[in-house]
């Protein structure tokens, strides 16, 4: 391995002091990208809080409109049992109009009927005066009975005429008492009759006054139901309006904020991508340092690194460019990747000690080497470690072997170099090696 002066090693060291330098400052003077970040997440929190009180709202608007369908319905279904009703009414109307047809009729029969009673009455009244009439007289003249008129003839003759006599007057008397008897009899029938059709006209009376009383409650009981159902479906509607203009100003509330939102996103990508400008200038600046400060090493003779695999295909260069398994994040390609096949054998690009050897996330199966001279070669991907941590290795000596461990989309060996006393990465072409 090629030894170089004490003045090398410094201009060497300068090189890399003043490279970090310029990468600090320029991470130092970068907008507050977690201001930015900080702004947008209090605006997406509120956002996401108005688009809560939004789905409460809307809630409440849906259960306020199947309160209304509800009464809609229920309106519906009475507006159809007051038509139904209605019907009834004019059935029961006709009822009424028959029954009252009966009473008409009664009450013409009654009259009829009084007219006859009251002639019966004069009739019975009649019939009681002779009757009476006749029984005083019989009562006066008490002592000229029947036989003694029959006792007093004076011949057969004279007895016959008034045995005649007689039974003309006792006819008379059985005739007067049964004109009379008949007579009350008529009286007492037609009261009787005219009791029961007064009855029957008070019953019909009482069912017309039930009919139309129940027939009227029917209809008054519809109509407040459905004043009722009116009065609540413009309560709900009055609610629902009001819950319609509070999503209305809900909805141009979220509407700023998003807009607001966008723009706070905005501002952090200008912001992002002005610090990874800064960043890449930073690393592009430091990679010429350390480039130059390679190159001047190397046209001196200093030339102290092989090439890691025996292939120099290069399938993807040292960087910024769209990551390959995301197809989505543009980052820096910290090292350059090696075509090669699965188990190629990788080689330590020069002496020195094994400061990692493992799994190492995206890296897979990791070595890490530091050469004691201010590098640090990392290789990656690797499908087996044949080096343990500790481990002292030489130039050229197998170290593993090529896989696609890790975030890896096929066979191939990804080689970094570091500056030991930062980790900063430096782009591996800007070294001479050994080949």
């Amino acid at each position: 391995m090629t030894r170089y002066t004490r003045a090398q090693k410094a201009r060497r060291w300068t090189g890399f002091v003043l490279a970090f330098a310029m990468v600090m400052s320029l991470f130092a003077g970068m907008p507050g990208v977690e201001a930015f970040a900080k702004s947008s997440a209090d605006i997406q929190d509120e956002l996401d809080e108005l688009n809560s009180q939004k789905s409460e709202i809307q809630g409440r608007m849906n259960a306020l409109q199947d309160e209304i369908d509800s009464l809609d319905y229920e309106k519906a279904n009475t507006l159809q049992k007051k038509l139904m009703l209605d019907q009834k009414n004019l059935l029961s109307q006709e009822e009424l109009d028959v029954i009252q047809e009966q009473i008409d009729i009664i009450d013409n029969k009654l009259a009829n009927l009084q007219a006859d009673l009251d002639q019966a009455r004069e009739e019975e009244a009649y019939q009681r005066e002779r009757f009476l009439t006749r029984a005083r007289a019989m009562e006066e003249n008490s002592s000229a009975g029947y036989m003694d008129v029959l006792f007093d003839a004076s011949s057969l003759s004279d007895l016959l005429t008034r045995l005649d006599l007689v039974n003309e007057v006792m006819s008379y008397d059985e005739g007067l008492e049964a004109e009379y008897i008949a007579a009350r009899e008529k009286v007492e029938t037609l009261e009787a009759e005219a009791e029961v059709m007064y009855d029957d006209n008070e019953t019909h009376r009482q069912e017309l006054e039930t009919k139309k009383a129940q027939l009227q409650a029917d209809i008054d009981a519809a109509c407040a139901l459905m004043a009722q159902i009116d009065q609540s479906t413009a309560d709900y509607e009055e609610v629902l309006s009001q819950e319609a203009a509070t999503e209305a100003e809900l909805e141009e509330t979220i509407v700023a904020k998003e807009k607001e939102l966008k723009e706070a996103k905005a501002r952090e990508e200008a912001a992002r991508l002005a610090a990874l400008a800064a960043q890449q200038a930073a690393q592009a600046a430091a990679a010429a340092a350390a480039g130059a400060a390679g190159t001047a090493f190397a046209a001196s003779g200093g030339t102290w690194m092989r090439w890691p695999s025996y292939t120099s295909v290069l399938t993807s260069s040292y960087g910024m460019r769209t990551d390959p398994v995301s197809g989505k994040i543009y980052r820096l390609h910290a090292g350059c990747d090696v075509g090669a096949s699965y188990g190629t054998a990788i080689w330590a690009a020069a002496g020195g000690t094994v400061i990692s050897a493992g799994w190492n996330g995206g890296y897979g199966n990791c070595v890490m080497i530091n050469h004691g001279n201010g590098y640090t070669t990392v290789y990656g991907h690797m499908s087996r470690i044949a080096v343990s941590y500790g481990q002292t290795v030489s130039m050229g000596q197998v170290i593993g072997y090529v896989g696609s461990t890790g975030n890896s989309t096929g066979p191939h060996l990804h080689f970094e170099i570091r500056a030991s006393a930062t980790g900063q990465s430096i782009n591996p072409m800007a070294f001479s090696y050994y080949y």
